[in-house]
């Protein structure tokens, strides 16, 4: 059925006092049936990580003298080599590079670079690194060998890239990501179709593949990749390597998958892909055999079934489709109705949903009806705790008050569930305000230029790591000060922007004419920095910390709860760094060898897009933050301007 979204509520003109709920109210979500497929968790192979880099762990050795040492020899299959030395105490480290001669016979040349201080990371998450750059010298092996005479030397990392086309693409083939799920990973090689043909998979690019995989107790293993059609290999000899572990322990698992082979030009191919892949443990038990619905008041129907768990203050992300009976000629058949979603906990052993009646009377379904495709996951990972296929539906009779009520539109009610009084109460009131949020592990990100928006108040919670969901709660806790408010959000404030105005009741529901949601430079696919930063963690020490919905795969778990009517409220903004063609060019230097261009030096175009939301348009010269090359995007006054002008307060 096609629906035409009725707004225009019924406003109260009472005033209330200040609402300081802690955790804010949770709205019941659905949505018509044909948006079920936008609520599925994506393909794996949609989250893959390409990689044009390799991350080489350094490890020394001592000699009988004491001196550590560590030598590699490293296949640089591109012109113009990059390479990142991360090392705690670089002072300390003597580093020489050299490169084999064209001629069998001839010995290893001395290569001579030009060192640089940067640094590499997310936001305040960055790490000391010096950057050498071999311009104008051309693929073949390298030789990288660091010396060192302190005794007690950790390791580091070396991190190379270059000019070449070709790309490593890997990902978690497999779902379950809870204690003692088996989790298998894929691997294949291609070129980057963005400037060079797609080369297919029957190429061969990749001789060899495996995988180190440290636990969350640090122990490291290698496990090798295959193509032999075995277990999770599709078919063999196709090009795409597969390998797995059980993952026995619960916490964070590194895992750096590692291939070697030759490129179509005879040149040597290697390339590393670094994941983080958070292992949940999950006593959550299915204690109904059926769904039963109960009447709560108006068109609303309290779904309730039976869950058992030991975490009593857990709260999970729930959603499941309603599909009810219909008649098809002379046969009765099952059609989906509707999706439901919410964020709640188990209270005295169950779980609630809610349905609104005018979903039912819409699509003309009558009984039997079922709950289908059941989902219960966390709120920091989204990783599913709990499925179930199908359940029994006990639902009470539709009353003729209700049928004859139902004009047949499609009201804001039926998608986000009842405003509660409190904020209905506060619908028309002065003081509505336009909030500037910063992102992860940021600093004072529009302090600066606060001035250029009018009527504004600034979220201030610099420097730390928070979920999307975390996160969202502290923007309500300050939104609580006011009747209203619009966003405009920089980073990861834009995506717990979107999540508080998906799944809580706040101040941005109350919020009037405008854009409500305004975002630049928010990764709302994840970016693959997230990988290569849980790494570097282990030498520098943890600052802000590992956030899993930055990456790209848990970016995109989350993403598959986010309906399209919360997505439409979102206008958002991408840059990236000036573009010469007679130069080198980047927003960071360092984080460009690993993100793909256009990018701002932490967000990628491609992964900046928000399928559903509005496309304000992208802008070059302008970078993710202060101290990269371009200006800092939130510094752009004339974009600064139209958002104050254009918000919702």
């Amino acid at each position: 059925m096609n629906y035409k979204l009725v707004t225009g509520l019924t406003a109260s003109m009472v005033l209330a006092t200040q609402i300081t709920s802690a955790n804010p109210m949770a709205k019941q979500l659905a949505g018509p049936a044909d948006e079920i497929e936008l609520m599925q968790k994506a393909a794996p192979a949609d989250n893959a990580i390409i990689s044009k880099h390799a991350m080489i762990a350094v490890n020394f050795t001592e000699n009988a003298h004491g001196q550590k040492s560590w030598n590699q020899n490293i296949l640089i299959d591109g012109e113009n080599p990059k390479v990142l030395l991360f090392s705690p105490d670089k002072t300390q480290w003597q580093l020489s590079i050299k490169q084999e001669g064209m001629q069998k016979s001839s010995h290893w040349i001395d290569v001579e670079y030009a060192a640089s201080e940067t640094t590499f990371g997310m936001a305040q998450e960055r790490f000391p690194a010096t950057q050498f750059d071999l311009q104008n010298l051309k693929s073949g092996r390298y030789d990288f060998s660091i010396n060192t005479e302190i005794s007690d030397e950790t390791e580091g990392y070396l991190l190379i890239s270059s000019d070449s086309p070709y790309r490593l693409k890997s990902f978690v083939s497999t779902q379950g990501q809870l204690v003692g799920d088996v989790i298998n990973l894929s691997a294949n090689a291609f070129a980057d179709e963005s400037e060079f043909t797609v080369v297919k998979n029957d190429l061969q690019l990749i001789n060899s593949a495996y995988m180190k995989v440290t636990n969350p107790a640090g122990q490291t293993r290698e496990i090798s990749l295959f193509d032999d059609g075995a277990e999770f290999d599709k078919a063999a000899f196709d090009g795409e390597f597969n390998g797995s572990f059980v993952a026995d322990q619960e916490g964070l698992y590194r895992v750096q998958v590692v291939a070697q082979g030759t490129t179509p030009k005879g040149k040597p191919f290697y390339r590393t892909v670094e994941h983080v892949i958070p292992v949940i443990a999950s006593d959550l038990q299915l204690t109904s055999k059926d769904v039963v619905g109960q009447y709560s008041g108006g068109h609303k129907i309290d779904l309730s079934f039976g869950l058992d768990t030991m975490k009593a203050d857990a709260r999970f992300r729930v959603f499941a489709e309603v599909w009810g009976s219909k008649t098809n000629g002379k046969a009765e058949e099952l059609v989906p109705v509707t999706w439901l979603s919410t964020i709640a906990g188990v209270n005295k052993g169950q779980i609630n949903l809610q349905l609104d009646d005018r979903w039912l009377i819409a699509e003309g379904v009558k009984a039997p009806f079922e709950l289908k495709n059941i989902r219960i996951e966390d709120t920091q990972y989204y990783i599913n705790m709990l499925d179930v296929k199908r359940l029994p539906l006990q639902l009470p009779n539709i009353s003729a008050q209700s049928k004859s009520s139902y004009d047949g539109g499609l009201y804001e009610s039926m998608l986000k569930g009842d405003k509660p009084e409190s904020l209905k109460a506060r619908e028309k009131a002065a003081g509505g305000k336009l909030m500037l949020v910063h992102g992860y592990c940021s600093g004072d990100a529009w302090g600066p230029v606060q001035s250029q928006f009018s009527n504004s108040v600034k979220f201030t919670d610099f420097n730390q790591n928070r979920t999307h969901d975390a996160f969202a709660r502290l923007i309500d806790s300050y939104g609580d000060n006011f009747p209203s408010f619009g966003v405009v959000a920089h980073s990861q404030g834009g995506a717990a922007s979107l999540h508080l105005y998906t799944y809580y009741w706040s101040g941005l529901d109350n919020a009037g004419s405008g854009r409500l949601i305004q975002s630049v430079g928010t990764p709302y696919q994840g970016t693959p920095l997230a990988g290569n930063l849980a790494a570097l963690g282990d030498i520098f020490g943890v600052g802000c910390g590992y956030n899993a919905n930055l990456t790209v795969s848990g970016a995109s778990s989350w993403l598959s709860g986010i309906p399209t009517w919360a997505r439409s409220k979102v206008n958002y903004y991408t840059t990236s760094f000036t573009d010469k063609w007679w130069r080198y060019d980047y927003c960071n230097m360092a984080s460009d060898l690993v993100l793909s261009d256009p990018e701002d030096g932490t967000t990628e175009k491609s992964r900046g897009q928000l399928s559903g939301a509005v496309n304000r348009g992208h802008t070059t010269g302008q970078c993710h933050t202060e101290g990269m090359r371009d200006m800092a995007q939130t510094r752009d006054g004339s974009r600064n301007s139209s958002m104050s002008a254009n918000a919702a307060r």
